[in-house]
């Protein structure tokens, strides 16, 4: 990926946690690395099952794929969607041990933000460009920026998009200095010309002018101070009875993603965890919520201690979920990352408010600096893929699928992107995890 630069760059040096840096750091991705950039022919496909591994990294390189080049389609879902298996899932708890041990589930991942070119392409293809319609997002007018004092990147400055001294979008830089800007996400963007603003330790910089594109636009600051160093780190779960064919492995694997992130971090950084569970109206519960804490063994624990059960019918409260994890939480307010893992297998409810409130989390999350990560599990359709690529798209985060590989659970839908590689689900997390945390 190439950069924008609006000075000379002194060599890449890692503000926090240096653990080794590339010639270009935004060009692997932010967390793919390289192994979304095979492509050819094959899009949509999967180079190799891999083995379970301690270090999760599986990853090739290779060309760019075109959106013509044999993506799935609507006919690729799974079974009809509006069939999910809530109404099975009624008193289906799971006993806790059903999952066995960890490394089962296989998965995975497709960051849209590293293959921009594919995203754009897909959503001009008949098929799929009602989506933005659909849910309301518009990601064309998209301003990538990375933020860089004295050649190294700064992790956790506030970068607001403006058109005079209107506000259009605002973000929170990650560990590689790396923000997504957009105009005209939610509704029709003012004329230009458009400025961005960067605001760290107690000094502001203005770009004026800037256009619009993948290639990130390079902001110096003369001052910038590290944040703290905390990893806030949420896991926000569907538990209707449709989750039931996965959900006692999913809390093996996420209570082994928890227990092997603090392992690794938790000697360099304060590690916080927050576990929510979210069914629908109805149910035992809409949302239960658990606060950030500490005590890692106590939300494992919190995790481990739920079951699939209600639902009804296919929709489900995720606006309600959504708000309490963004709003209702004490984020960090100086961190190195902030991560929100939604694992689902179903939408909100096709009601306008109701997604409107989900928009309207999805902005908070990317103003409080929020990588959403979306985990699709079996029973996800193609509108819902696509609901939560724009969640990955507007906050910075990126895209995670479970796959068939395991023979685990329903089907589960193959994605519309280019050629992936299958992982262990608990070493892909692990890796997108310690991706956001260090800048290499």
């Amino acid at each position: 990926m190439s950069y924008a630069r609006l000075s000379l760059t002194a060599p890449c040096v890692a503000l926090l946690l240096a653990v080794g840096c590339g010639d270009d750091g935004a060009s692997t991705g932010l967390y793919e690395g390289d192994s979304a950039d095979g492509g050819g022919e094959g899009a949509s496909s999967v180079s190799a099952t891999a083995p379970a591994s301690s270090d999760g990294l599986y990853e090739e390189g290779g060309e760019e794929p075109g959106p013509d080049s044999g993506a799935g389609t609507a006919s690729d879902t799974a079974a009809d969607p509006s069939g999910a298996d809530d109404s099975a899932g009624e008193g289906s708890e799971e006993s806790s041990g059903q999952g066995g041990e960890p490394g089962q589930l296989t998965a995975g991942e497709w960051r849209d933000l590293d293959h921009w070119e594919f995203w754009l392409g897909l959503l001009q293809k008949q098929e799929w460009a009602a989506m933005p319609a659909r849910w309301g997002f518009s990601t064309q007018q998209r301003y990538a920026v990375v933020v860089e004092s004295d050649g190294a990147h700064v992790a956790d400055a506030s970068v607001t998009l403006l058109a005079g001294e209107q506000a259009l979008w605002s973000a929170r830089t990650d560990v590689h200095g790396e923000a997504e800007l957009f105009a005209g996400m939610f509704a029709a963007a003012p004329e230009g010309p458009f400025s961005l603003k960067v605001s760290v330790a107690g000094q502001s910089t203005v770009v004026d002018e800037v256009v619009s594109g993948a290639t990130p636009i390079v902001i110096p600051v003369e001052v910038a101070e590290a944040p703290a160093k905390v990893l806030d780190l949420m896991f926000v779960i569907d538990t209707t009875g449709s989750m039931g064919d996965e959900l006692s492995y999913l809390q093996v694997e996420l209570s082994d993603v928890i227990d092997r992130v603090r392992q690794q971090v938790g000697m360099d950084l304060k590690f916080r965890v927050s576990v929510n569970f979210y069914r629908d109206s109805g149910d035992e519960y809409l949302v239960r919520p658990f606060p950030f804490t500490e005590n890692i063994d106590e939300a494992i624990a919190d995790l481990k201690k739920q079951s699939a059960d209600g639902g009804g019918d296919w929709p489900e409260a995720v606006d309600a979920a959504l708000s309490d994890a963004i709003d209702e939480h004490a984020w960090s307010e100086s961190a190195v990352a902030r991560l929100c893992f939604v694992v689902l297998d179903a939408p909100p409810h096709d009601e306008s408010q109701v997604l409107a409130d989900v928009r309207a989390s999805v902005e908070a999350a990317a103003v409080k600096g929020v990588r959403m990560v979306p985990l699709a599990a079996s029973g996800v359709d193609k509108d819902l893929e696509f609901l939560m690529r724009f969640w990955a798209v507007a906050t910075g985060g990126t895209y995670t699928f479970l796959t068939n590989d395991s023979g685990i659970g329903g089907e589960h839908l193959e994605p519309t992107v280019g050629e992936y590689q299958v992982e262990i689900l608990n070493d892909l997390l692990v890796r997108v995890i310690s991706a956001s945390v260090v800048d290499k």
